[in-house]
């Protein structure tokens, strides 16, 4: 990535208190559309309004626990990662909900966050079984399950009825603010262009009359401070029939997260320390702990994460400012009322503004890298049947209803059929390629990567820089000496890539190991005369 496209205060960086503050209050204004979906919950077994408070209340409070350790970097990823409530989850806590009360679905969740913390220990093939073609349609798939949930919001149109007019105004002023400060030169329009966006949204409710006087009065009924009580509302049951749905629903999160860390990785430039084995295990954790004390289940916030882009600023301070913030909003009975009282058209906006940018890398996950026909049948047929389930909502009804569930959203389908078709179609590929130079090695050398990448979906920039590392070790070859052999070997198991060159005599190991600048493994041997220059990369 383009150093232009670097953030501006990254990762490491203090920033000034001002921008600590604004960014914290933006951040949880971007999260605040998710805290509806304990409202949901509540809706289906029938709770009053002090079950729906109880809810929010313990949610915020563990979301803010896990963000505060997702942002600290020996407990988590290390970046701004808010930990929300999370739609993949919710098909499966809907059943358990219905079927067991909260209990069942308490249990049921701490048994998720336990097996993705078991999941995170294998974090490390990950790379290869999820490669980024397949992390990049799941970034896809996450903005296309949005936009049921989302737009109707814009529009406020509810669940199926028509757009209404005064929320419709509402939210193309909103959206639209945030995408003209967005687009700015200035630092500070682009800083909070979700913020100003925000405010001016709500004085744009006023204007239409979206947001009422009595609504904004309704505040006064509200206490100020309220410790929530768990009694006869917190206690756990398990049943092994929900174990599918809620295998399905954590799969979905872990991937979701990896993507969301991926992106992050890149933007930040902070890859290779451990960010995404740390990041899935404590979102594990976090989700374990939020059930235990009474909340729903959580995971990472693809809109919060595209918010990072999308303004420039990823100091982790601004994770653990707003973990903590969530905490104290857990203990204030307000701010369930801020969120009954926030005009739909303006979630939606903020949704729908900050999801561009996880679309959008995406985009640019699937196109970094070499895809030839069977990887693009990887890419393609998943998002077609993602799609199908919105597009042909009939179509799988008549299937078991475990079975339904794969089809219960855009992004379950299509993160499921990803995964399983990137695997199935690596059966057979061979492992190994051999090339004898002739009378122009590095051109050789150029043929034989270009023909490799496309057999092992190579990220395009990586794939070039190693053609320009073993076009170097050849040029520091002793002057008339013309290598005999390449070949490339992919590990499978670890990403590991080894390229082998066979030369006819000794060479200078010192001009070998500082030929390039690619920061590659190499060492010297000597097999019958000959000498083997072997070079390792990690794929990407």
């Amino acid at each position: 990535m383009d150093s232009a496209d670097r953030p501006v205060y990254n990762v490491g960086d203090n920033v000034p208190p001002s921008v600590l503050v604004l960014s914290i209050l933006q951040h949880f204004f971007v999260l605040a559309v998710y805290m509806t979906y304990p409202v949901i919950i509540t809706k289906a077994i029938n709770g009053g309004e002090d079950l729906s408070t109880f809810l929010i209340s313990a949610t915020l409070i563990g979301s803010g626990i896990a963000t505060i350790l997702q942002a600290i970097r020996y407990t988590g990823c290390g970046y701004i990662f808010p930990m929300v409530p999370n739609s993949s989850y919710l098909p499966a806590s809907m059943l358990a909900a219905t079927a067991g009360g909260l209990p069942l679905l308490y249990g049921m969740m701490i048994v998720s966050g336990f097996l993705e913390m078991i999941l995170s220990r294998l974090t490390r093939y990950f790379r290869v079984l999820f490669p980024g073609e397949v992390v990049g349609v799941v970034m896809f798939m996450l903005g296309l399950a949005i936009i049921p949930f989302s737009f109707p919001l814009f529009f406020g149109s509810g669940d199926t009825g028509p757009l209404d007019p005064a929320a419709t105004a509402v939210g193309i002023i909103t959206l639209g603010s945030m995408i003209i400060l967005g687009i700015q030169h200035q630092k500070i329009f682009r800083f909070y262009a979700v913020l100003i966006g925000i405010i001016i949204g709500f004085a744009s409710s006023v204007l239409f009359g979206v947001l009422t006087l009595a609504d904004i009065e309704s505040a006064g009924s509200t206490s100020l401070f309220s410790i929530p009580n768990p009694v006869g509302i917190v206690s756990y049951s398990f049943d092994v029939g929900l174990l599918i749905p809620f295998a399905i629903g954590m799969l979905c999160v872990m991937l979701k997260s990896a993507g969301n860390i991926a992106l992050l990785d890149e933007y930040t430039g902070e890859t290779g320390r451990g960010n995404l084995r740390r990041g899935i295990l404590s979102e594990g954790f976090g989700a374990a702990v939020c059930s235990a004390i009474g909340g729903i289940g959580i995971g990472s916030s693809a809109s919060n994460t595209g918010l990072i882009p999308g303004t420039g600023i990823a100091s982790r301070k601004i994770g653990l400012g707003l973990g903590l913030f969530l905490i104290i909003c857990g203990f204030l009975p307000a701010i369930g009322w801020f969120f009954h009282i926030m005009p739909e058209p303006i979630m939606g906006a903020v949704v729908i503004y900050a999801i561009a940018f996880i679309m959008l890398g995406g985009v640019q996950s699937i196109s970094s890298r070499v895809l030839d026909n069977r990887r693009t049948f990887v890419v393609i047929l998943p998002i077609m049947i993602g799609v199908s389930s919105v597009m042909c909502p009939n179509l799988y009804t008549a299937l078991p209803e475990t079975i339904q569930l794969f089809f219960a959203s855009p992004l379950t389908s299509g993160a499921i059929f990803v995964v399983v078709l990137g695997l199935l179609f690596k059966i057979g590929l061979p492992t190994h390629n051999t090339i004898r130079f002739g009378d122009h090695p590095e051109a050789d050398v150029s043929r034989l990567l270009l023909d490799c990448g496309r057999l092992w979906t190579m990220d395009k920039t990586q794939m070039f820089q190693i053609i320009h590392h073993i076009q170097a070790l050849i040029r520091a070859m002793p002057e008339g000496m013309h290598p005999e052999q390449l070949t490339l070997t992919l590990k499978n198991s670890t990403g590991a890539l080894t390229a082998e060159l066979i030369v006819p005599g000794p060479v200078d190991e010192t001009a070998m190991k500082s030929a390039g600048h690619y920061p590659a493994t190499v060492t010297i041997a000597t097999d019958a005369g000959k000498t083997i220059i072997r070079s390792g990369y990690l794929m990407i």
